[in-house]
């Protein structure tokens, strides 16, 4: 299943990519989500500016109590940054079940004057039998109110900052 949502920042793209480009911001923003910890494996720059970033971060449990089988998620989030093209893809492999929960995204940014237009794309895909459907739509009616959450720090980072 897939989803899209959209919201505009009111900051330059060149700030915005700049913020996601960040440490400091990535640690932040997985905290005001709900992070317990944040453990950077990987923060490189690649050809043409990009940047690949690789965390391991646990967080609460957000999984459906009839599935959960801890109170702690552990996932390994996987990204790269092209501030040329103004996409950030991602990919979550979660500690436990990666052969059954696939998360990926793409966070895309789009100028439009002062401000810009950031839209946030999820694909998420469940293979467990009977409940696949059910938790994939559990999970994905929880993206609409993670990716306001998200834009929301975004644009207090980009006040203080």
């Amino acid at each position: 299943m897939k989803v899209a949502y959209e919201h505009i920042i009111p900051s330059p793209i060149d700030r915005v990519i700049a913020a996601y480009g960040s440490e400091g911001f990535y640690v932040e923003k997985q905290k005001a989500s709900g992070a317990i910890s944040v453990d950077i494996l990987e923060w490189e720059t690649l050809e043409r500016g990009k940047i690949r970033t690789k965390a391991r971060v646990s967080e609460p449990s957000r999984q459906p109590a009839f599935i959960r089988k801890s109170d702690v998620d552990t996932f390994v989030d996987d990204g790269v940054l092209d501030p040329e093209g103004g996409t950030l893809n991602w990919k979550i492999t979660p500690a436990a079940g990666a052969d059954k929960f696939f998360l990926k995204g793409c966070i895309e940014f789009h100028a439009q004057g002062d401000s810009t237009r950031v839209v946030y794309r999820t694909d998420l895909k469940v293979k467990i039998p009977l409940l696949g459907s059910k938790v994939e739509k559990f999970a994905l009616d929880k993206v609409e109110g993670e990716t306001a959450a998200q834009a929301s720090f975004l644009k207090e980072w980009l006040a203080r900052e």
